[in-house]
């Protein structure tokens, strides 16, 4: 049997306008995504370790950003990615990490910030050109703004 990794994303967004987050007529919102130096930018996340739910997961990847997750834990999407050069297959959850103004996040429009913990990656707030290729992350930000449905997970402050 080949490996498998689960990985669990978590979806950041900043709104164009924080008064009226879910409103599009000045654009699709910015997404927060992270790299470490010579990678490809990504959604922020973690691997799922053996035995862990997949809400704890996602919380380890905010607590990394410095953010707690929304009240209501929703998976936005799944996406499952053949294996490739070495690496094996994944299976990838994008998780509602909630929306920002993005004063939180430590990152400036149209550039990139060192994370504020010590850590070895960078964040910046990608546009919706910069997702083109990234069809899991726009359909997450689709059942985000609630265009399309998500999956609740859970609610409350408890993963089941």
């Amino acid at each position: 049997m080949s490996r498998r990794d689960v990985r669990v994303n978590v979806l950041v967004w900043r709104p164009r306008d924080p008064s009226a987050p879910a409103d599009l007529s000045y654009g699709w919102p910015r997404v927060l995504q992270v790299r470490s130096t010579g990678t490809p930018w990504q959604l922020p996340g973690v691997l799922l370790r053996p035995g862990e739910g997949i809400m704890s997961a996602a919380g380890r990847a905010a607590y990394a950003l410095g953010l707690e997750l929304p009240p209501v834990h929703r998976a936005l999407t799944l996406d499952q990615r053949p294996a490739a050069a070495g690496e094996p297959e994944q299976l990838v959850i994008i998780v509602d990490g909630g929306w920002t103004d993005g004063d939180d996040v430590h990152v400036t429009d149209h550039s990139t910030s060192p994370c504020p913990h010590d850590c070895q990656h960078e964040r910046r707030w990608a546009s919706a050109e910069n997702l083109a290729d990234e069809i899991g992350t726009t359909t997450a930000l689709s059942a985000a703004l609630g265009k399309t449905p998500a999956f609740v997970v859970s609610r409350g402050g408890a993963a089941p």
